[in-house]
C-alpha cells in the first residue's frame, strides 16, 4: 500500500489503485517491510517490497501517482532475501543528474541493500548490496551491480575486515541484522559530499542459523568509498551480554559528513546468558572521521524503570539530529508477555530463551504502556547526552510487550519491526509510527503520522512555523477545491457533491457532537455514482476522530457521517471505524447510533440546494461510549464511496461492502476538559 500527501502531511490518500484490494497498477507486489526514498535531484519516488526469493523496486517519475516495477531489484543475488533498505545518490555515478534534473530522466545511482540468507549456505548469511547506476532503471540493478551471488568469497575473519570485498559484508555466519544503506550526498559551503556508503549492523553468534542470535554483541558499520564497487567493515561497539536488536541500527550522516549511529541495547545484568534480560535503553555513538573512530556508546534513556526501543535518527546540519522512539512506562524489558507476584516472567510457548523466572501462580500480561516520543540535539557531536524528549502521540500507542525478535515472534509483534522519522525542506521532523490501540481488534495496527509545528529545526537559520497556519484549533479546517479522486485513486477535479471545502465540529452540553462539511453541491448516491466508476452505488460523508471510550477498549476510532445507499433509506449515523478483512479493502464504517441531520444541502421541505452548501449531522456520542469531557482527536472531515452491502458475511465480522476516500480535509482536534 502506498499513500502520498501534497499538501505537507495536512491530508493523505492513496494514488493510483485497483479499488476493493488497494494495491498500485503495475506494482509488483511482495511480502510487506517496504522501505522508500525520494531523489533529491528529480524527486522521483523509490520503493522496495519483500517477495523473499528476490527484492523488488518499484519507481514513480510522477511524484508517486503511478509506479513502474523492477523485479530484479536484488540484482544477481539468488536465494532467500530479507530486511531491504533502499537509498538514492542521484547527483553521483557514471550517470550522475544534474541539479533539478526532471523526474523522466532515469540517472544517478541508487542503491538496496538487504540479507541474503542462503548464501552460500543458511549459516553464512551475506549482507548485500545491489546498485544501479541509471536512476532505478528497469533491469539495471542486475547489470550495475558488483555484489552477488558469484562474488561471494569464503567467511571473513578478523583482519579481513579491512580486506575491501564487493560485497558489504559476505557470508558471515556472525551476521545478524542490518539497518538502512545510507548515502553521504549533502554538504556544506566548505565540504562537498564524499558520495561515501555505511550500512549498520550487528554481529553475534547464532543459536539458530539464520534464525536466533546470542551474545557477545558487536555493532559495525560496513563503507563504501567507490560507490559500492568495494566495501571494508570497522567496529563501532563491544557490547558483551547486551543484546542491541531491537530491532535494527540506524546510522545517520549530517552535513558535516558526521557518523550517527543509534540501537537499543537490553541492560543486564551482566549474568544474563540471553541478552534478553532486564530494560533496554537507546543509544547512540559518532564519529568525525568517516567510521574509522567511534565515541563511547551514550544513553539518551538512563532513567530507571522505564524501557525503549525501535530507535531511528535523522540529522540535518552538524550535530543537529532527531531521534524518535517508543519508551514504556516499566523496567520491563519488551519482549516479556507477562509478570506475576516474583515479577517479569515468562509464559509457556513464547520465545524468549531462559526467562528471567518461571511463572509461578496466575500471571497478567506485560503492563507497559508504550508512547511515540521525539528527542533532539543541536549539540549531538558531544560525548554528553545533549537532548530534549517530549512526548509526541496523543495517547498511548500500544499497551504490553513488543517483541523484537521478527519471525521467531510468538508474541505480540503488532507494532511491526520499524518506524521512522525524516524531515521537510525546512528541517522539521515528520514521523510515521504504528498504533494498536484501535478498538475491538486490538492487535491490528493502524499508521499514524505526526509532523513538527514549531521549535528548532535541524537546518540552521530555518524557522519552523506551521503552528500558525496549521489547522489544530479553533474546530475548524478548509479544504482547497478541485481535489476530487475516483475510487481508483486518478483525479476527477470538482465532482458535484463529492469536494469538500471545508469542515467544523461543536460539541454541546458534553454529549451532542454537530460535523458540518461544506461540499460544492448536496450529497446523495447519485453523486457518488457519477464520480465514482460502475461499481459506485452510494457515499458516506462525515468525519472520522479518535477518542477514549468507556466501552470494550481504551479508545475508537469514531465516525459521524450522512450515508446516502440505494441498499437502506439516507440517514445519519454514528459509529466506530475498526473493521479488518484481510481480503479486501473493506467498508470501515460501522453504524452503531443514529443521528440527526441539518444544513442547507438537504432541507427539509423543498428540492436539495444547488451549488455550494453545508450538510450538518448531529450525534449523541455517549451511546458512541464518548464520556463527557474527553478530547476528540484529528477530526478529519471526509467525502468516501461505498459499493457492496452494508451487512456482515454469515457468523463473521466481514463487512459485504467496501468504501474508498474521495476527498478529505486536514485533522483537527477538539480538546476537553477531562483526560486525554
Amino acid at each position: 500500500q502506498f499513500f502520498k500527501s501534497d499538501d505537507l502531511g495536512a491530508t493523505f490518500r492513496k494514488p493510483q489503485q485497483v479499488p476493493v484490494h488497494g494495491l498500485e497498477v503495475a506494482a509488483s507486489g511482495g511480502g510487506g517491510d517496504s522501505h522508500q526514498v525520494v531523489g533529491h535531484a528529480t524527486h522521483k519516488v523509490f520503493f522496495t517490497d519483500l517477495p523473499a526469493d528476490c527484492v523488488n523496486v518499484n519507481t514513480s517519475r510522477d511524484l508517486g501517482e503511478t509506479f513502474t516495477a523492477d523485479q530484479l531489484g536484488c540484482g544477481v543475488n539468488f536465494g532467500l532475501d530479507d530486511r531491504q533498505w533502499i537509498e538514492e545518490d542521484e547527483t553521483f555515478g557514471p550517470t550522475a543528474c544534474p541539479p533539478a534534473a526532471p523526474s523522466s530522466l532515469d540517472c544517478g545511482n541508487v542503491y538496496i541493500s538487504f540479507i541474503n540468507f542462503a548464501v552460500p549456505t543458511p549459516a553464512t548469511p551475506t549482507l548485500s548490496l545491489a546498485r544501479s547506476q541509471h536512476g532505478a532503471a528497469n533491469g539495471s540493478f542486475g547489470l550495475d551491480s558488483v555484489c552477488n551471488t558469484f562474488t561471494t568469497p569464503a567467511p571473513l575473519t578478523g583482519a579481513a575486515d579491512n580486506a575491501p570485498t564487493p560485497c558489504p559484508d559476505p557470508a558471515d555466519p556472525l551476521l545478524q541484522i542490518a539497518g538502512p544503506v545510507v548515502a553521504d550526498k549533502e554538504g556544506t559551503a566548505t565540504r562537498p559530499p564524499t558520495h561515501a556508503l555505511y550500512i549498520p549492523f550487528i554481529r553475534s553468534p547464532a543459536l539458530i542459523p539464520a534464525v536466533a542470535a546470542g551474545p557477545p554483541y558487536q555493532l559495525y558499520v560496513a563503507r563504501s568509498l567507490d560507490g559500492g564497487d568495494t566495501w571494508t567493515r570497522h567496529l563501532v561497539a563491544e557490547l558483551g551480554q547486551h543484546n542491541p536488536m531491537n530491532i535494527f541500527p540506524r546510522l545517520a550522516i549530517d552535513r558535516g559528513g558526521n557518523l550517527y549511529y543509534t540501537w537499543s541495547q537490553t541492560q543486564g545484568p551482566v549474568s544474563d546468558p540471553t541478552g534478553f534480560i532486564g530494560e533496554q535503553d537507546v543509544y547512540y555513538a559518532f564519529s568525525t572521521n568517516g567510521g574509522e573512530a567511534w565515541s563511547s556508546p551514550i544513553n539518551l534513556t538512563k532513567e530507571a524503570h522505564d524501557s525503549a526501543v525501535f530507535p531511528w535518527m535523522v540529522a540535518g546540519d552538524p550535530g543537529r539530529v532527531d531521534l524518535v522512539l517508543y519508551k514504556a512506562n516499566t523496567g520491563i524489558n519488551s519482549q516479556i508477555a507477562a509478570i506475576d507476584a516474583e515479577g517479569p516472567c515468562q509464559e509457556p510457548g513464547l520465545v524468549n530463551p531462559t526467562p528471567p523466572n518461571e511463572c509461578n501462580g496466575e500471571t497478567t500480561p506485560n503492563p507497559s504502556v508504550w508512547n511515540v516520543y521525539f528527542s533532539q540535539s543541536l549539540n549531538a557531536l558531544n560525548t554528553g547526552p545533549n537532548f530534549k524528549a517530549v512526548q509526541v502521540s496523543a495517547a498511548p500507542n500500544h499497551i504490553g510487550q513488543i517483541c523484537t525478535l521478527g519471525l521467531v515472534c510468538e508474541g505480540d509483534r503488532s507494532l511491526l519491526d520499524f518506524f521512522t522519522v525524516d524531515v521537510d525542506h525546512r528541517g522539521a521532523a515528520v514521523i510515521a509510527y504504528s498504533d494498536t490501540m484501535n478498538g475491538d481488534l486490538s492487535s491490528i495496527s493502524r499508521d499514524r503520522n505526526t509532523r513538527q509545528l514549531s521549535g528548532v529545526s535541524v537546518y540552521k537559520n530555518e524557522t519552523i512555523t506551521l503552528q500558525n497556519t496549521w489547522p489544530l484549533r479553533d474546530h475548524t479546517a478548509f479544504d482547497r477545491a478541485g481535489d476530487v479522486f475516483d475510487t481508483g485513486g486518478l483525479p476527477k477535479g470538482s465532482c458535484p457533491g463529492m469536494d469538500v471545502l471545508k469542515t467544523t465540529a461543536n460539541r454541546n452540553n458534553g454529549n451532542l457532537v454537530t460535523i458540518t462539511l461544506t461540499l460544492n453541491g448536496p450529497p446523495s448516491a447519485g453523486a457518488a455514482t457519477a464520480c465514482g466508476d460502475e461499481f459506485t452505488t452510494g457515499g458516506v460523508w462525515g468525519a472520522v476522530f479518535w477518542a477514549r471510550s468507556s466501552t470494550d477498549q481504551p479508545g475508537h476510532t469514531f465516525y459521524i457521517a450522512y450515508r446516502d445507499d440505494p441498499s437502506e433509506p439516507a440517514h445519519v449515523e454514528g459509529g466506530v471505524m475498526d473493521n479488518f478483512n484481510v481480503a479486501v479493502t473493506s467498508l470501515d464504517f460501522q453504524h452503531r447510533v443514529d443521528g440527526t441531520l441539518g444544513g442547507t444541502c438537504l432541507p427539509q421541505s423543498g428540492p436539495p440546494a444547488t451549488g455550494t452548501c453545508t450538510i450538518a449531522m448531529t450525534v449523541d456520542v455517549t451511546e458512541l461510549g464518548i464520556t463527557p469531557g474527553n478530547a476528540l482527536l484529528s477530526v478529519t472531515g471526509l467525502s468516501a464511496y461505498f459499493f457492496g452491502l452494508n451487512d456482515q458475511a454469515p457468523l463473521t465480522r466481514v463487512l459485504l461492502g467496501n468504501s474508498e476516500q474521495a476527498d478529505s480535509v486536514a485533522a483537527f482536534h477538539v480538546l476537553g476538559s477531562g483526560t486525554i
